[in-house]
């Protein structure tokens, strides 16, 4: 199997998503609240949502690969439960022109003033402010590079941080044109901290807050790749769950190598053309 190269182009987000996911945002519905800790993880990505134009495919594809339930709160609006825990949302988009995407939500205890300082740092605020009854206020915005994230100031405290089972997330990355530029950008919009390690003999920069590592830096692999956050899914058998990808209408857009990872990595992408990474790991 080999990469498909144009299935990353349905990653990169436009003015038409932010259209789409401002649609889903503004229901009237009062969504669950993330946490009630009433404490912050400023810096830290707390969430996920599943923005997408085929709710019913991508809910089939997630719950027979991974073992996700969902439970729907309005037309447009479901959580994710896996083993107890919320681990994300998926939105409906109005509009099948739209690419699917998988966007990580960070959090912020001051949203306008984190969305200045982005809009400051060179990035373009897609959503400004947005209330979401029940959960806090919301923004979106792209990095100079073209990766689309959202900032969100929960209104009752953040979610911990979830356990890494197999089938949830682990990791998050940015794939970028330039490591450099990304990282001065985020440096601008919280208090990160840039550090290395060494991965299969290879320096992989990452960022932490508070001395917690927050995400990785990457640069991406070709031209043809959008720059994009990416996100990975913890597996104990990659080829095993590659089998249930494609079992279940999802496409792999790059098979597992010795020269990615030793061969614990995979792309893919779920019905709904919404991509990820999963990782086998011990």
């Amino acid at each position: 199997m080999k990469k498909n190269a144009n299935g990353w182009g349905a990653l990169l987000l436009s003015g038409s998503l932010a259209i789409g996911l401002t649609a889903c945002t503004t229901t009237s519905v009062e969504l669950p609240a993330l946490s009630e800790s009433n404490t912050k993880l400023t810096g830290q990505v707390i969430w996920r949502d599943l923005v997408t134009h085929k709710p019913a495919e991508a809910q089939n594809f997630y719950e027979n690969v991974f073992g996700w339930h969902f439970d729907q709160y309005s037309d447009d609006y479901a959580t994710i439960t896996y083993q107890g825990d919320l681990i994300g949302g998926m939105a409906t988009l109005p509009s099948s022109n739209v690419s699917s995407y998988w966007l990580p939500v960070v959090s912020t205890d001051n949203l306008d003033s984190s969305l200045a300082k982005a809009e400051g740092a060179g990035g373009k605020v897609l959503i400004s402010s947005t209330e979401l009854s029940g959960r806090g206020h919301i923004g979106v915005v792209r990095d100079p590079q073209g990766a689309v994230f959202s900032l969100i100031d929960t209104v009752s405290g953040d979610p911990e941080k979830l356990p890494k089972l197999s089938g949830s997330w682990m990791w998050q990355e940015v794939w970028t044109d330039s490591v450099e530029s990304s990282l001065v950008f985020y440096e601008k919009i919280a208090n990160y901290k840039a550090l290395q390690r060494s991965v299969k003999g290879n320096h992989y920069l990452y960022v932490t807050v508070d001395d917690a590592p927050a995400f990785g830096i990457v640069k991406k692999p070709n031209s043809e790749v959008a720059s994009t956050w990416v996100n990975y899914i913890k597996v104990d058998d990659v080829d095993a769950t590659l089998e249930k990808v494609n079992a279940f209408g999802g496409d792999v857009l790059m098979a597992p190598t010795e020269e990615v990872r030793g061969g614990s990595v995979a792309i893919v992408r779920d019905p709904s053309g919404a991509g990820f990474v999963i990782q086998e790991v011990e």
